[in-house]
């Protein structure tokens, strides 16, 4: 436990990424403001959205799944089903929280500049949860490690947990500022991709005899989530899987932009362009 010891570059590529992860999602919704004057609520719908269905309903589904289906348990046990499993229960509960919130937080909010700020509101809690949370957790460890404390985080652990633990302490160790700054890039090609499919079920709510749009923004969520499957599955770069996820999330932004600007402000019951 002695030789382990986070160097500056860890510290300050975690410390940069938690920074980055938190204030990208607050200067996005600034400008967004600033440029369209769109009111708040939406944002901070979002903002609970993805954390009640995100985290809370889609973690407990999972965790009652496999507690409940022993071989459902031992399929996830492999790669390649368990990011199948967890791209397909994104996609699920992501958008069905993005509907539902919508539907009724959202219920008379109906100009089409509020389905993007609910956007920035769901990826940039994300962002801030899952990224500043992991990077904050990577700091406190590096102190303690560096402050040769590690082991008031192991006097009650067995052994075989106990060497679980400094394995994954000493991989964090071995990171690289490059790794951290993948990790905020990963966060810009997610709100990206947010937007998107906040703008997509916004229209399937809005607009009459368009809510087949829903299915289609889960099997769109789905999809761009099964690209994790190409470093843990397929062994690829981690390089190369960002960019390819960033491709993914600007096509996809690309082809929403140019139907969104095909809608009207304000949007309601009467047909809409073809999406």
């Amino acid at each position: 436990m002695d030789n382990l010891h986070f160097p500056k570059e860890v510290i300050l590529g975690a410390l940069s990424e938690g920074i980055l992860a938190v204030l990208f999602p607050i200067v996005l919704l600034i400008i967004w403001k600033l440029k369209t004057k769109a009111k708040l609520v939406p944002f901070w719908v979002g903002l609970l959205v993805f954390p009640v269905f995100a985290l809370l309903l889609e973690g407990g589904c999972a965790f009652v799944i496999t507690l409940i289906d022993k071989k459902t348990l031992g399929l996830l046990s492999e790669p390649l089903p368990l990011y199948i499993f967890s791209a397909a229960m994104a996609g699920i509960f992501e958008e069905t929280g993005r509907l539902v919130g919508m539907k009724t937080l959202m219920r008379k909010y109906k100009d089409k500049c509020d389905a993007v700020t609910y956007g920035i509101g769901h990826g940039g809690i994300e962002s801030i949860l899952l990224i500043g949370g992991a990077a904050a957790l990577t700091l406190f460890i590096a102190l303690f490690t560096n402050a040769g404390m590690l082991e008031l985080f192991t006097a009650n652990y067995n052994d075989e947990l106990k060497e679980t633990f400094l394995t994954s302490v000493r991989t964090m160790t071995e990171n690289h500022f490059s790794t951290y700054m993948l990790g905020f890039f990963e966060r810009i090609s997610a709100v990206i991709l947010h937007v998107s499919l906040s703008v997509i079920v916004f229209t399937g709510v809005r607009i009459k005899g368009k809510l087949w749009h829903f299915p289609l923004a889960i099997f769109l969520h789905f999809a761009a989530d099964c690209t994790v499957i190409l470093p843990h599955v397929l062994g690829t770069p981690l390089w190369l899987f960002e960019l390819i996820f960033f491709v993914i999330s600007v096509a996809l932004a690309v082809v929403t932009a140019i139907y969104y600007r095909s809608l009207p402000q304000v949007l309601g019951d009467e047909p809409a362009p073809v999406a």
